[in-house]
């Protein structure tokens, strides 16, 4: 097997951890707003944002909107469901809660154990490093901005910007251009089984797949195809594969 010439790597769950779930970063933010929405709203409220969410994730590329905005009506629709705002404030409290939304989520995140000396062994090694990530981009940028991130690989691509989702092959295949990589020489490491590993493998790439407690790798692939090329517990396993020391 050809050693890589460029290892790229996924943001959630793989470079960075929550350190909250996602659901309390939502209550938190309903909670700062509460005032508005009123208390005894939060069931209703979320119940319509789960559901226009569903909708948006799978059709937000077949408009010209961009995701951001679709984003905010998402919220501005299920801010009229607790019947509680005024429909002339509607837009512009969705808007702030949409942007508080996005400081709570970029301020959520912490670095896996040894990312950062991962990514500066590889760059010291000559191998070009990036994140491939999925979601929208200011969402995804501000996690890698307030950790810095853009200023430790060499390449940062969000799913949006292909206008599709992993494992679609458009995300991968933008990467690969920007890194100037042939698929054959590109690794993916990841935590996801379709979305990073059977998707860098349909792109002719290959899957790494990342479990960091081991709880997964005897399950995550029994109904995927592609299998990964190696599984591994810790990032900096990776150097390893590559012979770094």
């Amino acid at each position: 097997m050809n050693k890589p010439t460029v290892v790229f790597f996924d943001l959630d769950e793989t470079l960075v951890q929550n350190r909250l779930p996602i659901q309390d970063v939502f209550a938190r933010m309903y909670f700062d707003f509460e005032e508005s929405l009123g208390a005894e709203n939060k069931s209703v409220f979320f119940t319509a944002l789960r559901e226009q969410a569903a909708s948006l994730w799978g059709g937000m590329f077949y408009t010209d909107t961009p995701p951001e905005q679709q984003f905010i009506e998402c919220f501005e629709q299920a801010i009229a469901t607790t019947k509680n705002v005024d429909s002339s404030r509607q837009h512009v409290l969705a808007k702030q809660m949409f942007d508080h939304f996005l400081n709570l989520s970029a301020n959520n995140v912490s670095l896996s154990p040894d990312a950062l000396d991962t990514l500066k062994a590889l760059s010291d090694n000559g191998f070009v490093t990036g994140i491939i990530t999925n979601g929208m981009e200011q969402v995804q940028l501000g996690k890698i901005h307030a950790l810095s991130l853009q200023e430790k690989v060499d390449h940062v691509i969000v799913s949006a910007q292909a206008r599709a989702h992993k494992p679609h092959p458009r995300v991968f295949n933008l990467a690969l251009s920007r890194a100037a990589a042939k698929p054959s020489l590109a690794w993916q490491v990841g935590d996801h089984p379709v979305n990073d590993v059977a998707g860098a493998i349909r792109a002719g790439m290959r899957g790494v797949f990342y479990d960091p407690d081991r709880s997964r790798r005897n399950t995550a692939f029994t109904e995927v195809e592609e299998k990964p090329s190696h599984t591994i517990t810790r990032l900096s396993d990776v150097l390893g594969l590559l012979g770094i020391d």
